[in-house]
């Protein structure tokens, strides 16, 4: 299972294209040890100094070791066995010797063969040709992480691009297949089951069954393989790199799920989608979802979801502490010709102590997005907050975009997409700013 710091820039960050004019040039360089069936030896690094990675010796992607994959004669798979069982940083490029990936693992070898079997036959023998890799034994998720900034770095400064199976899942040609464990290729729940669903009650129900059935449970627009929003793809994206087992239920789908899409958010009290609930308690949205990923929290509670372990959300305490604050100088949107963003900042200016607001409307890059015109939206539908107040202390991150939630009731069916940041004044060094 890869470790949550190391896959951080993975989700978010998408790597780096290498085109090497001539690879069998490259090879050669290694005097045949690859290309007669022997392993050549990968780069070894192993530091237990404190103060972190000494970059300057960890090989260039150029000059990392190349593991030449062949075919398996009876399988027709790629072959996969010279490569190390060992934790590092692997490349992965395809016959043309264009880069597909970049990615981090406990066992590179063991990463390679679920890459070839999300992929699946025969274009993974295309596009698993050659591997370059460093192995990394026992080193720290801080030691990977700078090793793969390191790499990264060097490929653009030769001029790389972004690899198809680095990118977003929703940016245009992106090839979300790098990513899969493969073993979320099951399909999304059915909760209608045989029987269906006639009411609104009969959907709260089976919203209900399903959050308790089910350790970890993604209400998301679209499936994993075929997200229908951004925000969706971004969090199952986030899951499947952590590689736990999670279910999801597309709410989009009116065939299986009748009703399932209002009912999810009265039953949780959120009114965006995805949604995620870990061990029958509500997680968050993609904000929150991102948020714990990063600091290491979502694998946490994943682990101890399918370990059937106590609570995942976590308890926070209710209310802000005394402190007094000063408001800040806040610039709030006053404009006759932007209603909502308008409405939604006399909003928060009357519901919080506003020590920060940013508001970034977001609607242009999202023109046309379908789910906008289905609410009626042409204008204003996507907006990006970050809101520091002395309200959010104590409350756990659920209970504080509940609170931003409750003080835009007024304003919520005027936007189709908010993605939300809180913080404390103390969590932003006490001024905000």
């Amino acid at each position: 299972m890869a470790r949550p710091g190391t896959l951080l820039l993975l989700a978010c960050a998408g790597l780096w294209l290498c085109n090497f004019s001539n690879l069998r040039t490259f090879l050669a360089g290694f005097t045949g040890p690859a290309l007669n069936g022997r392993r050549p030896q990968a780069a070894r690094i192993s530091r237990h100094a404190d103060d972190g990675t000494d970059l300057m010796e960890v090989p260039t992607l150029s000059e990392a070791p190349v593991f030449v994959t062949g075919v398996d004669v009876l399988s027709g798979e790629p072959d996969v066995s010279a490569l190390p069982e060992e934790m590092g940083v692997y490349a992965v490029y395809d016959t043309g010797d264009r880069l597909q990936y970049i990615g981090l693992s406990r066992n590179i070898q063991k990463n390679i063969e679920n890459h070839a079997k999300a992929i699946g036959l025969p274009e993974a023998t295309d596009l698993i040709a050659s591997v370059k890799c460093i192995e990394m034994p026992d080193e720290s998720k801080e030691v990977l992480k700078q090793t793969w900034e390191f790499w990264l770095k060097d490929h653009l400064g030769d001029g790389g691009e972004i690899p198809v199976g680095n990118l977003p899942e929703n940016a245009p040609g992106a090839d979300p297949r790098w990513r899969s464990r493969g073993a979320q290729a099951k399909p999304s729940l059915n909760l209608g089951g045989v029987g269906g669903i006639a009411s609104q009650a009969e959907a709260m129900e089976a919203v209900k069954t399903a959050v308790e059935s089910n350790p970890v449970l993604l209400f998301m627009k679209g499936t994993p393989a075929m997200p229908q929003c951004g925000f969706s793809a971004r969090t199952s994206g986030l899951l499947r790199e952590i590689g736990m087992p999670f279910e999801t239920v597309n709410v989009l789908d009116e065939a299986n799920n009748p009703g399932v899409r209002e009912a999810v958010k009265e039953f949780g009290q959120w009114p965006t989608i995805p949604q995620l609930y870990v061990s029958g308690q509500l997680v968050g949205g993609a904000d929150i979802v991102m948020e714990m990923y990063q600091k290491g929290e979502l694998e946490q509670i994943l682990v101890m979801a399918n370990e059937g372990a106590g609570d995942s959300a976590g308890s926070g305490e209710s209310g802000a502490d005394a402190t007094q604050y000063t408001r800040g100088d806040i610039k709030l949107i006053d404009d006759t010709n932007r209603p909502t963003a308008t409405a939604l900042c006399k909003a928060l200016d009357t519901s919080f102590t506003l020590v920060g607001l940013k508001v970034v409307d977001e609607s242009a890059a999202h023109e046309g997005d379908a789910g906008a015109l289905e609410m009626g939206l042409t204008g204003e539908s996507h907006f990006s907050v970050e809101i520091v107040a002395p309200e959010f202390a104590g409350l756990t991150p659920v209970q504080r975009q509940q609170k931003v939630y409750e003080s835009l009731s007024g304003v919520m069916s005027r936007i189709h997409a908010l993605s939300l940041v809180t913080r404390t004044p103390e969590e932003v060094g006490g001024d905000g700013q």
